[in-house]
């Protein structure tokens, strides 16, 4: 780092400058590389507390041995290392960070002791706020330490290539299993509906606490057995509680790895937990796969599942959040504090060059630490909000008021808090004694321009709804006779009138049919001998035998009836028809729909917001074209137009499919067996597709895109805050 940028002298070196100061003899220091480069890893074996030294900054205070002054230690320092060197106001930083973490022992003056002091309080009022934090409190319990000492050995080798080894093997199987059940089956049970029910409450919060609690001394072991192997750090001596958006889950202090020198190990220690999840996701796979379905046994394993697979990668996984996989990437990168590092980076690429600062000095080392720096800050700092506002929402569901408090104090927080230091930064801070002007004048163009952009800037606004297609002229078709299937049409194949779409066999009514055939030709015979012989004999025959006719003519028509026929010519939609070859079909029961593709058209279900919207701002007819998208299929589009928007609410759906017992986005009242009686009433918007030779199928979910007129985005948003509010709240 070029010595231009920085300062070398600082006017408040007086106050330090004849301290005789020394680290403490208890201090514990450790070297590690990073990309490179020598760091220094200073530790306070009484708390537990690291803090990391540059090899510039650790040359430095490796000099104060109480003998020497400050300015001797520095003056020392500058002969060796030039430019490297730290400035004055580094050094007084450092000095301050070291007596604030209780690493630095001497006698301090009044004026010194004040500035440091400001430090402490500083620190004081970032842990104030780190208590007050309603999501993330932490109560300290016990110290786990003697505990891990005498278990490490048996369980340390699970961190090691054999454990790893292990775990893909069981991973392969996990998988293996619920591809044999079917994912299908997984992700249906998966449904909030059915995951959140009452009775399911418990054993999902006490799967989450039990798996969390494997989670947390995952990291405890892998920290210890690392620590045995490097000599260096592996104490963990906290285990507690947290409060993580009011519910209580195990932590544990696994601090002390970032003593390890080897990234690799800090990394591992970091993800240990992930590894236990993964392994447990993969056994309650196992279990899942092999029990039957709604079973006590099927119903825990599943729930497992989804804690230690889904609900772990999007949070602990997730390096955007300053969980598990958060210090991964730092390991890995060797950029450690890089949540802290690209917030400082992108607060001095705005000081540099938005307000003209010429004295600011930036943190970056390299290219490559830039594109992390500015890659991680604006992307983390987006996905938290994003976090924070479906948290909030999750919570003003569960409890209103308690929601409400949140997003006044998460307002003041993010937005009120932040302006205010940030107009005092403005007015105020000596750094821009001689840009100020500039700095006001980029804050309030960037402020205008960027509220010109969302309030007068029209933009295009669009808006999607999910539909079902279906025919004007279609045929649903039931069985007229139960029996075991023995062939069926294929979904999706041409039907011609006469075509057997479906072929059943009653084993009971086809031996009564032979039955009645062996009677009736021995009654016939009987009848024969009785003509020759004695003729009022053969008419009493003669009458038995049309009995038994009209006995085999009704079996013959039932008979007849489990062939399953097309009356007309279309399209046959069965969903799943080839797996019911083999199995028993009831009479009456519902097989498949013929439908003729040419009069297709998309029934689109909308809510109470939406539906009036588009009859208001897009209306029906041809010059108004929709995009149709069958469901997962983003690659297939098809374009129609609104034909007209029934003006009442409806709550029945047209197809089960849109709701959410079936993977819809509908709610859908749980008492209704059928699964198409809405939770609310909904308006329908019927769709007809623009070419008769469209790629959609009769029976398909689809999404449909509306194109509404431009707006700016400040419309859009506050139309949306409103909608939601609305919708969630009622109010």
């Amino acid at each position: 780092m070029a010595r231009r940028q920085r300062p070398t002298f600082s006017e408040s070196w007086y106050r330090v400058a004849e301290l005789r100061p020394r680290l403490h003899p208890a201090v514990q220091v450790f070297r590690q590389q990073y990309r490179g480069q020598m760091w220094f890893v200073v530790r306070d074996p009484a708390n537990n507390q690291f803090f990391r030294v540059p090899e510039a900054g650790y040359e430095f205070i490796g000099l104060l041995d109480g003998s020497r002054t400050v300015t001797e230690a520095w003056q020392i320092t500058m002969d060796r290392l030039g430019d490297m060197a730290p400035t004055q106001g580094e050094a007084i930083q450092l000095l301050g960070q070291l007596y604030t973490s209780n690493l630095l022992q001497g006698d301090l003056p009044p004026d010194a002791s004040g500035m440091f002091e400001r430090r402490r309080k500083r620190v004081q009022r970032e842990i104030r706020s780190y208590a007050t934090n309603l999501l993330f409190v932490r109560f300290p319990l016990w110290d786990p330490d003697r505990l891990l000492n005498r278990w490490v050995g048996v369980v340390g080798w699970v961190f090691g290539p054999i454990g790893f080894a292990l775990l893909a093997i069981l991973a392969a199987t996990g998988i293996y299993f619920i591809t044999q059940r079917g994912w299908d089956e997984l992700i249906r049970a998966s449904d909030p509906q059915s995951m959140l029910r009452t009775e399911n409450l418990l054993w999902l919060y006490g799967g989450y606490a039990v798996i969390k609690l494997v989670h947390e001394l995952g990291h405890a072991f892998a920290c210890k057995h690392f620590g045995r192997d490097s000599r260096a750090g592996g104490e963990v001596h906290t285990i507690g509680l947290m409060l993580l958006v009011f519910m209580p889950v195990p932590y544990v202090d696994a601090s002390s790895s970032w003593a390890f020198r080897s990234k690799w190990q800090r990394a591992i220690v970091a993800g240990a937990g992930i590894y236990i999840e993964i392994a447990i996701a993969s056994i309650a796979a196992v279990v899942w796969a092999s029990t039957p379905q709604g079973s006590l046994a099927s119903d825990l394993s599943h729930n497992l599942i989804f804690l230690a697979s889904v609900s772990t990668l999007l949070f602990n996984g997730n390096p955007l959040l300053r969980y598990d996989g958060y210090y991964i990437l730092s390991d890995v990168l060797e950029i450690p504090n890089l949540a802290m590092q690209s917030k400082q980076y992108l607060y001095y690429l705005t000081r540099k060059y938005a307000f003209g600062v010429r004295d600011a000095v930036t943190n970056v080392r390299s290219v490559r630490e830039r594109f992390w720096f500015v890659t991680y800050g604006i992307a983390s700092t987006v996905y938290r909000m994003v976090i924070f506002a479906g948290i909030l929402l999750y919570v003003s569901d569960m409890l209103f008021v308690l929601g409400t408090l949140m997003a006044a104090f998460g307002l003041i927080t993010w937005a009120v808090v932040p302006l205010c230091k940030f107009a005092h930064y403005l007015l105020t801070n000596g750094e821009l004694h001689r840009t100020r002007s500039r700095a006001m004048l980029v804050t309030v163009g960037t402020l205008l321009v960027f509220a010109g952009l969302i309030g007068l800037v029209p933009l295009p606004d669009h808006c999607r709804a999910e539909g079902y297609v279906q025919s004007r002229n279609q045929v649903t078709m039931f069985t007229a006779e139960g029996g075991i299937v023995q062939s069926a049409l294929a979904d999706g194949a041409i039907a011609e009138p006469g075509s057997v779409l479906l072929q059943a066999k009653d084993i009971a009514l086809q031996s009564r049919h032979d039955q009645l055939l062996a009677q009736r030709a021995s009654v016939l015979a009987q009848y024969r001998l009785a003509t020759a012989t004695d003729p009022a004999e053969a008419r009493i025959h003669a009458d038995q035998l049309q009995v038994v006719d009209r006995k085999i003519e009704r079996v013959e028509d039932r008979l007849d009836q489990l062939k399953l026929v097309s009356p007309i010519r279309g399209v046959w939609v069965a969903h799943n028809v080839e797996y019911l070859v083999g199995s028993y079909v009831k009479r009456g029961e519902q097989i498949g729909t013929l439908v003729d593709p040419h009069q297709a058209i998309i029934r689109v279900v909308t809510d109470q917001y939406l539906g009036p919207r588009l009859a208001v701002e897009l209306g029906s007819g041809p010059e108004n074209p929709v995009a149709i998208r069958p469901f997962h299929r983003p690659d297939v589009e098809a374009e129609g137009y609104v034909e007209r928007i029934l003006p009442a609410g409806s709550e029945q759906l047209p197809s089960p499919v849109l709701g959410m017992a079936s993977g819809g986005s509908t709610r859908v009242d749980t008492t209704d067996q059928h699964g198409t009686r809405t939770a609310e009433p909904f308006f329908e918007v019927v769709i007809k597709p623009a070419d008769v030779n469209h790629p959609l199928r009769c029976g398909q979910r689809v999404v449909v895109r509306f194109a509404l007129p431009d707006k700016p985005l400040a419309q859009q948003w506050w139309l949306a805050l409103r909608q939601l509010l609305q919708r969630r709240f009622q109010i």
